[in-house]
């Protein structure tokens, strides 16, 4: 299957995940959100290693999954605790941000030159932002307001980033150590159970408050698992067929999806404005990325 049509999968299936995701989350807290979701998967994916020997992992590759999946989870939960307080089409818009992250961070760090189409992006993804942030009673200066949303979005600017470097470990897995995906997919849950748990314990949450919650959702919690396991199973496909940049471009077009969508469903103010900016956001990726090869 073409790597662009498998992109588009994961983006449709993903748009249906955010979704589903505020539903539940409307009731559950995230972090223990966070760890059934993960627990349930968990269970669902151990189907994909049929056939599959999911102890034979050389160690380089053992400790690059368990990097990874680390990061990753850390990065999911932050976007769980944003998206559990916050409307869902003002808060997955910015997911569409990292094209423009990496970009800028290159250029500071390296000191790589930016292309003017990257410049051209970089200023369409900020009209963007400012569309999807912007709020009739604003006041006070530029730099106050960008110092406003820095604050109020901190979490969901420390998961670009995690999720930036969880999907350069995704290509390094299945691309340059030709990992199974299906082997990517469940190790990844395993660590995901594990680390949410530990959260868990740390913050002394009751079991029995974890099983109530699950008990009371779990027909959604299902159907999440599933539509989970299949976006993220189709991106890996498509990553180890193209560039992850690329396959990453595409994804995000589920913002767009899930914000027009989610928005309707969960009545969001100024809706049409942020979707907008989420177009704006994702279009701008594209001009971001467009010498990829």
């Amino acid at each position: 299957m073409p790597w662009f049509l498998l992109a588009t999968i994961s983006a449709l299936l993903s748009a249906a995940a955010a979704v589903l995701q505020k539903k539940s989350l409307l009731q559950t807290r995230a972090l223990p959100f966070a760890f059934v979701l993960s627990f349930v998967i968990m269970l669902l994916s151990v189907v994909f290693l049929a056939g599959v020997d999911a102890l034979d992992v050389p160690p380089l590759v053992l400790a690059l999954l368990v990097g990874k999946s680390l990061v990753g989870g850390t990065a999911f939960l932050c976007v769980m605790m944003s998206l559990e307080g916050g409307q869902i089409s003002t808060v997955l818009p910015l997911m569409g941000l990292t094209p423009a992250m990496t970009a800028v961070l290159s250029f500071l760090l390296t000191g790589e030159t930016m292309t003017w189409t990257e410049w051209v992006g970089l200023a369409v993804m900020m009209t963007g932002v400012y569309l999807v942030e912007w709020k009739p009673e604003g006041r006070g200066t530029w730099a106050a307001r960008v110092q406003t949303v820095l604050t109020e979005r901190r979490l969901i600017i420390l998961a670009l980033l995690l999720f930036a470097v969880s999907s350069v470990a995704d290509k390094l897995l299945v691309s340059t150590h030709k990992t199974d995906p299906r082997l990517v997919l469940v190790y990844q849950h395993v660590v995901f159970c594990l680390l949410f748990g530990g959260m868990l314990l740390l913050r002394k949450v009751p079991v029995g408050e974890v099983v109530r919650q699950a008990r009371r959702q779990l027909p959604l919690f299902l159907v999440i698992a599933l539509v989970t396991i299949g976006y993220r199973y189709a991106q890996l496909e498509a990553t180890r067929l193209a560039p992850v940049a690329l396959v990453l471009a595409v994804k995000r077009t589920s913002i767009v999806y899930a914000s027009l969508l989610g928005g309707k469903i969960f009545a969001d103010d100024r809706l049409g404005l942020r979707l907008a900016g989420a177009a704006l956001i994702v279009a701008a990726g594209f001009i971001i990325l467009r010498n990829v090869g």
